[in-house]
């Protein structure tokens, strides 16, 4: 007996989108933006808060892309690669200091009911805000490497093409990232930080 087949198997891969996009289909990339705008907006107001700049980057990302179509490369990773570009683009179009001082860093944290003290609302709109405030303190760096491990759930390997430096100054970044928030946060809402943030990944 045949299985049927889901909406996720009918949906062409992104390595057929990325051939069809090279061969001058307009479709095609009408269908890449549809899939990553969300992510890459969602993205894109983290790291500053005119959404309106952020729009016009991600517009700019896929017309780029259509300009050069010719010339592309063989994309293995859309996700990572599209984010390069959007925050290349967006650091490029914000002043230095507007792309530091406005990176949204209030946590999307899933709180569920009957999660033993945790569902207090007070409590956890304090944890929010006070997260908030820690991640805001880290150097631009630091923040970026939070943001993208945490909250885009991107490997190291992929932070470092994203952010076009090593693999090893990733994890040193990550290394003292954490250890800033560990010290500056209570141990045990430290852990709930980390547990929320990777239950909202699915991890």
């Amino acid at each position: 007996m045949l299985k049927p087949i889901t909406l996720e198997q009918s949906l062409p891969l992104d390595h057929v989108l990325w051939d069809a996009i090279r061969e001058g289909d307009k479709a095609s990339l009408g269908e890449l933006y549809e899939r990553y705008y969300r992510l890459l907006y969602r993205y894109g107001t983290r790291l500053i808060s005119d959404t309106d700049l952020v729009e016009d980057t991600i517009q700019d990302v896929f017309i780029t892309i259509w300009n050069n179509r010719q010339k592309l490369a063989i994309v293995k990773n859309s996700k990572a690669y599209l984010f390069t570009i959007l925050r290349r683009g967006i650091h490029q179009k914000s002043k230095k200091d507007e792309f530091i001082s406005d990176i949204d860093t209030t946590p999307d944290l899933a709180y569920t009911e009957g999660k033993d003290n945790y569902e207090d609302a007070e409590y956890e709109q304090w944890l929010v805000e006070k997260l908030s405030t820690v991640l805001k303190s880290l150097p631009q760096r630091q923040m970026d490497v939070i943001l993208l491990r945490y909250y885009e759930n991107f490997q190291t390997s992929e932070i470092a093409t994203i952010m076009g430096i090593t693999e090893k100054s990733v994890r040193n970044t990550l290394y003292k990232a954490l250890t800033h928030l560990r010290v500056h946060i209570q141990p045990l809402d430290f852990i709930l930080f980390i547990f929320l943030v990777l239950q909202t990944l699915g991890l």
